[in-house]
């Protein structure tokens, strides 16, 4: 089962997991068809509970969670629904491997030059990323307590269909619509990673039968300064622009490094990224609207 099927992540998974003949069902609070409509946040625990025994799912992913909103917002996609969802599959899938989607948003901002690893210290900034750690938490928790349960730490998602919430979506927008790339201070340094490349980490995790740790970060071990990532969109896009910088902008994108230490899912999936970054901004910006 796919919580959250039709987001950006979520429905990059089912695309894959259809790919490669995996029976799923997509669960998505936007949209009915082809997913059923589901709000975790709000639902009552026995429409819940109802769902999922009746599917009796082996994996439970959840692609479920805000970026932008108010404070209360990102809790109830963040946290409230990461513990109604545990609660719902302990007890009538108990079985089930649990994958919450996390954020390299819980590390805050690292040592410049160093990757941040899955037992690096967490210093989240701004609610978003203290939302995510506390949902992320709750899972881990429940892998103490017993639960077949994994955290995938991502990093900056790029690639076609990345919605204006996340950097590239945005520069893209912008380059669109008003020929002016405006999204805060553009110098900070981020492991972009591309969709399709999250995408099959998530079914790889899903699909082993291999005990996990509970925490596997996801991303390219790589960090690019988003005003190259910015540069590289506006040459593609072949059109007069210009940048804006300005700190104080709304979508400043704070924490000035991040970059991600995949050794650990290397080693347990054999798992890395294999789509440059140079392709992914190029799908992304020859994706249509």
């Amino acid at each position: 089962m796919v919580f959250g099927a039709s987001g950006f992540l979520g429905a990059r998974i089912c695309a894959l997991l259809a790919e490669r003949g995996v029976e799923y069902r997509g669960l998505s609070r936007s949209r009915g068809e082809p997913h059923l409509r589901c709000d975790l946040a709000t639902m009552h625990s026995y429409a819940l509970e109802t769902q999922i025994g009746m599917y009796k799912p082996t994996v439970v992913i959840n692609a479920v969670g805000a970026t932008v909103g108010e404070p209360a917002e990102l809790v109830a996609a963040n946290v409230t629904a990461v513990e109604a969802l545990l609660t719902a599959t302990r007890e009538n899938a108990g079985h089930a491997r649990f994958v919450q989607l996390g954020s390299a948003a819980e590390y805050g901002g690292g040592t410049h030059g160093a990757s941040q690893a899955e037992g690096s210290t967490r210093r989240p900034v701004g609610p978003y990323g203290l939302s995510k750690l506390a949902g992320s938490e709750l899972a881990v928790r429940a892998q103490r307590n017993g639960g077949d349960v994994v955290v995938l730490r991502i990093f900056d998602v790029i690639g076609p269909g990345a919605p204006a919430t996340t950097v590239t979506g945005r520069v893209i927008e912008d380059l669109r619509d008003r020929q002016q790339i405006e999204v805060g201070s553009l110098d900070v340094w981020r492991d972009f990673i591309d969709v399709r490349d999250v995408a099959e980490a998530v079914v790889a995790v899903a699909l082993t039968d291999a005990k996990l740790p509970a925490v596997l970060n996801v991303g390219t071990g790589r960090a690019t300064l988003a005003r190259d990532v910015a540069g590289q969109l506006f040459e593609l896009s072949g059109q007069p622009a210009r940048i804006v910088d300005d700190p104080t902008h709304d979508g400043a994108l704070g924490d000035p490094w991040q970059q991600a230490d995949i050794t650990l899912i290397a080693h347990h999936l054999g798992w890395s990224p294999k789509i440059a970054l140079d392709q992914s901004l190029a799908d992304a910006w020859a994706e249509p609207r």
